[in-house]
């Protein structure tokens, strides 16, 4: 018997087992004869892999695994080490891990080929010459970084006013071209998949709630207020791109967990991070003598942020949401991403936790160190996943990470 990927499986192969849909709908008997037909039915319904009779592999499935053999082994050599910190041997990474190769390999049979690390700069003196700010430092109130423009400090004014209404809050959106071109476009985006088109902030509203509104307001003026800070650190690109792909995650977690709200997970995803953009920006020359510990040492960014400056960018994010009045659940998000036990292993934490490693483990993004930290297996067996949703969960991200990163990157041309 050997579990093949549906990418892989050719006409005439025969089930070994049951073949179920990732929902455990039944698809096809063991013992059946594949068609093309049925192909094109596993894919539309979700199916992944399929456990098949090794007796019926023929000729080409052995040719096509032969074409692959070289790029398996590309893919092997750039996963292994960034997933060194995990044990590839036990659920629930055996799965992950049996999926990104197959993504990776993939993707370099179509040409794509790692980036590599830019060379950092030490410092002069990096032996305590400079020494790191403390937090209340770092978030000092007089710098725009850490303040919430306008439009946003508006929308939670109205909504912790009890007579304020929907027309207000959309009437406040609507007077800032740039949020509202943006925001139509997300609601619009798959990630919402509304059967009609929503041309209007009050629609949105009357479609979404206040609350789901603001939340998205929320991500949208925080990743405008900070996607320019200048790093030669970081690329900004590639620190967007993984919060977007965390963010999806998170909201597809939360969807197959049956949580209400998603779109607060969705935020919580993209904002995990925040913090580190203001260590880069109050604190650069100390930030990369950081970087260049966890380089050497292979130990994930937030231990050496730890080692070196006596914090890390999840206690920055956690006091900046504090700061801006963020929801109690966003900030255990922020907070606790890669310590849920700090959180008691909250729902909430748990779920960015998973988000941030599965986006770590699935994204092409350059980042400041190769290393993917830990999964810690408390927090993904405290979320109740199973192992066979992670090949759906990883499709369905890929299937709308594009579009996503359209909506908050587009220049702000009108909807229409």
């Amino acid at each position: 018997m050997a579990l093949i990927n549906i990418d892989d499986l050719v006409g005439g192969m025969l089930l070994a087992e049951d073949l179920f849909t990732p929902s455990g709908r039944f698809v096809l008997a063991a013992g059946a004869s594949l068609q093309e037909d049925h192909l094109k039915i596993f894919k539309s319904w979700g199916v992944v892999e399929a456990d098949i009779d090794e007796a019926s592999l023929e000729e080409e499935y052995h040719q096509n695994q032969e074409l692959k053999a070289e790029f398996v082994e590309q893919a092997q050599g750039y996963l292994v080490p960034r997933l060194i910190l995990n044990d590839l041997d036990s659920e629930p990474l055996v799965t992950l891990y049996r999926h990104v190769l197959h993504r990776f390999t993939l993707n370099m049979q179509k040409g794509w080929q790692p980036e590599t690390f830019s060379e950092i700069e030490m410092p002069e003196n990096d032996e305590g010459g400079q020494q790191p700010l403390g937090v209340p430092h770092l978030l000092r109130g007089e710098v725009d970084i850490v303040s919430l423009p306008t439009v946003y400090t508006h929308i939670v004014e109205l909504l912790n006013h009890p007579n304020s209404s929907s027309p207000q809050i959309a009437k406040v959106i609507s007077k800032d071209a740039s949020l509202t071109v943006r925001l139509l476009r997300l609601v619009n985006s798959p990630l919402y998949g509304f059967s009609g088109k929503i041309d209007s902030v009050s629609r949105a509203v009357s479609l979404l709630g206040t609350d789901e509104l603001s939340t998205l307001t929320l991500g949208i003026t925080v990743i405008q207020q900070f996607q320019d800070i200048p790093s030669d650190l970081l690329n900004m690109d590639s620190f967007w791109r993984h919060s977007i792909r965390c963010a999806l995650f998170s909201k597809v977690i939360a969807s197959h967990l049956g949580e209400k709200a998603a779109e607060k997970y969705f935020i919580g995803g993209l904002l995990h991070d925040i913090g580190r953009l203001v260590m880069l920006d109050r604190m650069a020359p100390q930030y990369s003598v950081a970087i260049v510990k966890a380089r050497q040492k292979h130990i994930p960014m937030y231990r050496a942020e730890q080692d070196c400056l006596k914090t890390d960018h999840s206690i920055v994010g956690k006091l900046l949401a504090e700061k801006w009045r963020l929801s109690p659940a966003l900030i255990r998000m922020i907070g606790s991403h890669h310590s849920p036990r700090l959180a008691h292993y909250s729902t909430e934490a748990c779920i960015v936790h998973v988000a941030d490693f599965l986006a770590h483990a699935c994204g092409h993004e350059v980042m400041l160190v190769n290393e993917v930290p830990e999964l810690q297996i408390k927090a993904w067996e405290e979320t109740g996943l199973a192992e066979k949703l992670i090949a759906p969960m990883i499709q369905q991200v890929d299937a709308e990470f594009n579009d996503v990163v359209r909506v908050f990157f587009a220049e702000s041309e009108p909807v229409g």
